[in-house]
């Protein structure tokens, strides 16, 4: 088959974002499919230039990133970067993309950020993944103005949730995180114990369906502000993102040791040396993940189990779809979460042997692509 993906990477190009998108890439592509990797601006783009802290409305310094780490996975060739305001294409030019979507047998659109313009429109088979479930099907049915075309756009709707989800008003099929492991080696073990977790304060405003209402990080730290003065281990948070100002202020008055998140993903090197240099991860969720039972999963948390770093993190309901006791540790109350970081703590070697298990048995990028070619 011929494999279109779009994703979301040169308005904000961080390793994880990029990684994010490049898992299923990957996997359609060790499957023995052709691929090719499409991103498309928006009428109204925003880029920032990470590196140099400015902004980069035309993406440039995206782009850029795209074409560098394309190029070292053997697909320099097999992308483009369209900024629609100019008509500018980087990479593959106009031709060629025409080209390329009019051949194509599926087009794989990871986090819902490409919008389903004619061109895209001409592909018989066109995927959404959404990853971010409760916001997203709360958004469609409340007329979200870009959300709202989605389920008319595409043939199937898969996410990253399990249904039944709050405001959903369509079938959306169950998917899991695309991970490409051979790009995720486990490193030898960090020479002192601490846990980290790359995060943010608040994404958004909270959404709110028959009267419930669903909210960000912010409220979930709200009863996990103290864990560093129960816990014998530094605990260690990169913050970035809206409200980052205000939720460093917060955890750190409270002795968590904060780092900005730019700081740790200007960088592929400095974003895995901040992995590698943990223990193990101690994740928060999004309140309305967790207020659903969403059954959401952090792919940021895929890369640690990728690497061999297991994690203590929020119950969302992904207890039902994953293992979990040993390499991947539930808490859903402050004393569950000391409990775990304290099994993790006293034995390392097993809990990091049993994440990367966890990492190849659920996550391989060819197996959940290969789960989502089967249900065309």
């Amino acid at each position: 088959m011929n494999i279109v993906v779009t994703g979301w990477v040169a308005p904000f190009p961080t390793p994880a974002y990029f990684w994010h998108s490049m898992g299923f890439l990957l996997g359609f592509r060790d499957l023995g499919h052709e691929v090719w990797f499409l991103e498309d601006s928006g009428d109204h783009p925003w880029g920032w230039d990470i590196a140099n802290d400015r902004p980069d409305p035309e993406c440039r310094t995206g782009a850029d990133v795209l074409d560098r780490q394309l190029r070292a996975l053997g697909l320099g060739d097999r992308w483009t970067f369209r900024h629609i305001p100019s008509g500018r294409h980087h990479g593959m030019g106009a031709d060629q993309v025409a080209d390329v979507l009019a051949d194509a047998d599926v087009l794989v659109n990871v986090s819902l950020m490409t919008p389903m313009r004619g061109e895209y429109l001409q592909v018989p088979n066109r995927l959404a993944i959404d990853t971010d479930p409760v916001f997203t099907q709360v958004r469609i049915a409340n007329g979200d103005p870009t959300l709202a075309q989605v389920p008319g756009t595409h043939t199937r709707l898969f996410t990253f949730g399990r249904p039944p989800l709050p405001g959903q008003l369509h079938e959306w099929l169950p998917t899991r995180q695309a991970v490409s492991l051979r790009h995720w080696e486990v490193p030898p073990p960090p020479d002192r114990t601490c846990f980290s977790t790359i995060t943010t304060w608040q994404a958004y405003e909270p959404v709110v369906w028959e009267g419930r209402r669903y909210a960000a990080k912010d409220v979930s730290w709200e009863e996990y502000l103290d864990l560093p003065a129960k816990v014998r281990h530094p605990l260690v948070v990169a913050m970035g993102g809206r409200g980052a100002k205000e939720g460093t202020a917060t955890l750190s008055a409270r002795g968590w040791h904060v780092r900005t998140g730019t700081a740790v993903s200007t960088s592929e090197r400095a974003y895995r040396a901040f992995i590698e240099g943990s223990t193990g991860e101690l994740s928060l969720a999004k309140h309305g993940y967790v207020s659903a039972r969403s059954g959401w999963f952090s792919e940021r948390t895929c890369a640690y189990l990728a690497m061999g770093r297991p994690a203590v993190v929020q119950d969302t309901g992904w207890g039902e779809w994953l293992p979990s006791g040993e390499g991947l540790l539930p808490f859903s109350t402050p004393s569950e979460a000391v409990a775990a970081l304290e099994e993790v703590a006293s034995d390392p070697h097993r809990h990091a042997s049993a994440a990367r298990r966890i990492a190849e048995e659920h996550f391989s990028a060819p197996s959940v692509c290969a789960d989502l070619l089967r249900r065309l």
